[in-house]
């Protein structure tokens, strides 16, 4: 592999050069075909793999970064940024697009909100499943469904300034005991 050297200072550019990944370690390095060990560059933001075929930048002093993946030797990929903490996408508008499954994972909090907009959530079926508390707060709450079912094992309260049941046929209150007024 051959150095570069800039004729108006001394300083020795880095060499370029294309590798396999042979393997990849698990302190965030890799392998080469040819021996080498390289990290990956902060501007390389597809995770190289094994099998992939990389642009590799010799730079002085022996450190080997990928700087970018050529050719991908399998069907996933994964967006990193080596030592950041957080990885943000600033634009006006993104769209995430998959003909299967978007997944959306955290081990902590997930926030999603719209500041000014509107929030829709469309599917043919949705399950929410929250192991503590739920709580909904909004100025005006419509539901339609053609059959709603409602189980409590404890305490079911109903409570507004007026209150109006209707049904076109019949309304059935069973208790063992009804207080009213």
């Amino acid at each position: 592999m051959m150095q570069l050297h800039d004729r108006s200072t001394t300083t020795v550019m880095p060499a370029l050069a294309d590798a396999l990944i042979a393997v990849a370690l698990d302190d965030g390095r890799f392998l080469l075909d040819d021996g080498r060990i390289a990290s990956q560059a902060a501007s390389c933001l597809l995770a190289p793999q094994s099998g992939d075929r990389a642009l590799v930048a010799a730079c002085a002093g022996g450190e080997c970064f990928v700087v970018h993946v050529l050719t991908r030797s399998g069907d996933e990929a994964v967006l990193s940024v080596p030592g950041t903490r957080q990885l943000a996408i600033n634009q006006p508008s993104i769209a995430f697009n998959a003909a299967e499954t978007i997944r959306l994972r955290a081990l902590g909090d997930v926030s999603l909100s719209s500041a000014t907009g509107t929030l829709t959530l469309n599917a043919r079926n949705l399950f929410t499943t929250v192991t503590d508390t739920l709580v909904e707060q909004t100025r005006h709450y419509v539901g339609r469904a053609e059959q709603y079912l409602l189980d409590a094992r404890q305490l079911l309260r109903l409570h507004g300034k007026q209150a109006l049941m209707t049904a076109e046929k019949d309304v059935k209150v069973d208790a063992d005991r009804i207080s009213m007024g």
